[in-house]
């Protein structure tokens, strides 16, 4: 049995999801932006050393987005391939002076246990590896809409399950692993005064250099003394992008990847009958919910999967 950290993470998370996931393999019809984005990001993300190879992607993102039904557009945002390329320019023009990563998008597949004879697999993907004279880090990418508690990245489970990943690969654990946070949507432009004929320059967290400089470029505005005025917004960058390196903790590595590997021995053993429903706050984010809805309100379970989900081949 393959188990990614997604899996683990949906199992202790809700049952049932894991079950509707895993077992009955349902995915939803209708793409949800975090994911989506995210998806195409870290695409644009693997080829960023290879200008051809963004404008290809770049133009098959689109070009998927467009031959989407109406209302799966309206459900990512019609501006969404515009928001696509605005954020990864800028994201590339924020970190153009940083290093590259030595390694991209490295899988791994490792046996971690035999619950009855059968290799219990750990999977996954590595979004980045900087090796360095001393050592390596690995990297991470994130999308948010709101920046993410630094104590939970400290104590974080899937930056522990990574780094005994590459320990277990490599023969010598990483020295940290970097976050990477891209928020998914583009910095604001300022407001445009009409009878003033001119940008509001009121103060604001949302509005960055780049984006400042983009609404200028729009209205035609070539005046020195206005695009200087991009500066005063410098710094709110890091509302959009940020990184930020964890140490790696030997111990927390050893203590998660024990409680990892009991899981997944649970999962073996329990996970293709365990329709356990754990309904909770997160069920509003669920895309199950709509089934769980059906289940427990009297309605038709069988519509709604046909109308709203595919069943991935076995």
């Amino acid at each position: 049995m393959h188990i990614s950290y997604s899996r683990f993470s949906l199992y202790l998370k809700c049952p049932y999801a894991h079950y509707l996931r895993y077992v009955e393999r349902l995915d939803g019809i209708k793409p949800a932006r975090p994911l989506y984005f995210g998806s195409d990001f870290h695409k644009l993300l693997e080829v960023r050393s290879d200008k051809a190879r963004i404008k290809k992607e770049w133009k098959r993102m689109k070009e998927d987005f467009y031959r989407m039904p109406a209302s799966w557009q309206s459900d990512l945002g019609f501006e969404y391939p515009y928001d696509l390329k605005t954020i990864f320019q800028d994201y590339t023009n924020m970190w153009k002076d940083a290093p590259l990563p030595t390694v991209t998008e490295q899988p791994f597949e490792l046996e971690i246990d035999k619950v009855k004879g059968e290799p219990v697999l750990f999977i996954g993907v590595i979004d980045e590896i900087y090796d360095n004279d001393d050592g390596y880090i690995i990297g991470e990418h994130k999308t948010f809409n709101r920046p993410p508690d630094m104590n939970f990245l400290v104590m974080n489970t899937q930056k522990s399950l990574y780094c005994k990943a590459c320990e277990i690969i490599r023969g010598e654990a990483p020295k940290a692993i970097q976050w990477d946070y891209i928020k998914s949507t583009p910095a604001k432009q300022p407001i445009w005064l009409e009878k003033s004929q001119r940008f509001s320059s009121a103060t604001s967290r949302e509005i960055t250099p780049r984006s400042w400089l983009r609404a200028c470029k729009e209205k035609g505005i070539t005046d020195p003394e206005v695009l200087k005025q991009a500066e005063k917004y410098k710094g709110n960058e890091n509302n959009y992008f940020f990184r930020v390196a964890q140490d790696n903790m030997p111990q927390m590595v050893e203590d998660v990847f024990d409680g990892f590997k009991y899981t997944c021995r649970d999962i073996v053993r329990r996970g293709h009958k365990n329709k356990t429903k754990n309904i909770t706050r997160d069920c509003a984010f669920c895309g199950f919910r709509d089934i769980c809805l059906a289940e427990m309100s009297g309605g038709d379970r069988e519509y709604v999967i046909s109308e709203k989900f595919t069943r991935r081949e076995s």
